[in-house]
């Protein structure tokens, strides 16, 4: 089975401190993993720098057997990204999100997430800001796992499916 992320002695440190230190794993394909580990063990830094968003301070990180910082167009569409501040813009309707993620991604299908948006009862002219937090979390998912490929990689819940 091919592993889809690995890393060798990947660490990360923000001036004084160290988010993620000496990190090696190799994750296969096929597989949902779970990141335990207390608050500021570093597994959202780990998934953000698996997504390409965080240079290592050291070590190394491959997704799909490529370095993250140096994917093409098509290496990158593979992996999705779902922070858990879920960077939503909160004066947009739930519509215009979805529009602008067509904008900004091709292959993006708008009709699906305007169908998954109605079937789990988003209305699609309610202001993000206007939303609750389960339901921007439910907008977040619906621009992120219609619009990716292989691998998700969700921060909020330290999980990644492969």
């Amino acid at each position: 089975m091919t592993d889809v992320v690995v890393t060798e002695g990947l660490s990360k440190r923000y001036r004084l401190t160290w988010a993620l230190q000496d990190c090696t794993l190799a994750l296969p394909a096929g597989r949902v993993i779970a990141l335990v580990g207390p608050n500021g063990a570093g597994k959202s830094t780990l998934l953000r720098m698996a997504a390409g968003l965080v240079r290592p301070t050291a070590g190394s990180v491959k997704v799909f057997g490529h370095d993250p910082f140096d994917q093409s167009g098509a290496d990158a569409a593979r992996v999705g990204f779902l922070d858990q501040e879920r960077p939503l813009i909160h004066s947009f309707s739930a519509s215009a999100m979805v529009s602008l993620a067509r904008q900004m991604n091709p292959s993006f299908d708008e009709a699906a997430a305007q169908r998954y948006l109605a079937e789990v009862g988003i209305p699609l002219g309610a202001r993000i800001a206007k939303l609750s937090v389960g339901q921007r979390a439910q907008v977040a998912l619906a621009l992120r796992n219609l619009s990716i490929g292989n691998c998700r990689m969700f921060t909020r819940f330290g999980w990644m499916v492969c």
